[in-house]
């Protein structure tokens, strides 16, 4: 009976002796600094942003503390946060991870000071007030699955040209996105990237992973590498939309280098004898335009440059 006494004893200390070694293994030493809680990383060599605790509408990372490197935002780490609603990330933060901002429903504008090159998943899904992000100024590589999913304020993204992949859901149901601008350097897109949000145009480069995209699911497209077409009225020196009176008497003030021009086509508009020089010919053609003369110059009808 006391053999059978001492190896349920034994028994028990092993199990609890396994219980405490699995608790230190699990938990993690944090450190709280006022509204901040950090978690040491990368073999204690820098600090994670674990928490914030504070109510500030307006937050900025600091760069170190005890000396040692804040360089991450971590998962979860503003969650659900109802009254921040401007993130300035200094350096040395270089990643922000999965679920970062999850559901921080006041945040309209982060500011990215420092060089992050990682963004993880999920990271600002339902911060239905983001307005503002300046991912330019990051060397991401990727768009991961969800980032910026259900992101209703979000209006305008241009992603930086170290971006290779677009995954899923990155971008879907943010309902007011009208404008998102993709670089050559992508390659892959996720079919679902852009799922609900039924206004964006996508501004890209012509037969690039962004423009197939574009065309195979029937989004519209802006080519960046096409020459923009300017339309004018010729005759129409001031460039007011009509030809009137004035414009003979500019083209005549012009000759006399009494004005300067208008802006770089104002030559073309006034040049209706198509001879590269405004000449007092133009401005008596236009004069003549005015009283109705038809001398079949095209004058008051547009063209394009």
């Amino acid at each position: 009976m006391k053999m059978t006494n001492r190896l349920i004893s034994l028994l028990l200390c092993l199990v609890m002796i396994s219980a405490i070694a699995c608790l230190s293994v699990s938990a993690k030493t944090v450190y709280t600094v006022g509204d901040w809680v950090y978690e040491k990383i990368n073999n204690d060599t820098e600090f994670e942003i674990d928490e914030y605790k504070g109510s500030d509408a307006r937050v900025r990372t600091v760069q170190t503390h005890n000396k040692i490197s804040i360089t991450s935002v971590g998962e979860y780490a503003f969650l659900d946060n109802t009254t921040l609603t401007t993130m300035i990330l200094s350096d040395p933060i270089h990643s922000i991870q999965s679920s970062a901002f999850f559901g921080a429903t006041a945040l309209s504008t982060v500011d990215i000071r420092g060089t992050v090159s990682y963004i993880g998943s999920s990271a600002f899904t339902n911060c239905a007030s983001l307005k503002t992000i300046n991912l330019e100024s990051t060397t991401i590589t990727s768009i991961e699955e969800s980032v910026f999913f259900n992101c209703d304020s979000l209006e305008e993204v241009t992603l930086p040209d170290t971006v290779v992949e677009i995954k899923g859901t990155a971008f879907a149901h943010s309902e007011n996105l009208a404008k998102v601008t993709i670089p050559a350097s992508v390659t892959e897109i996720s079919e679902s990237a852009f799922t609900g949000c039924d206004n964006v145009v996508i501004y890209c480069y012509e037969n690039s992973a962004a423009h197939v995209f574009a065309e195979t699911n029937e989004i519209e497209y802006v080519l960046l590498d096409e020459t923009p077409v300017e339309t004018y009225i010729l005759g129409d020196v001031d460039n007011d939309g009509k030809v009137t009176i004035s414009d003979a008497t500019d083209v005549q003030l012009l000759i006399a280098e009494i004005i300067e021009p208008y802006d770089e086509n104002t030559v073309l508009r006034g040049d209706i004898t198509k001879d590269e020089v405004l000449s007092i010919m133009d401005a008596t053609y236009i004069q003549r335009y005015i009283a109705e003369f038809d001398d079949g110059l095209h004058i008051g009808e547009t063209f394009e440059v």
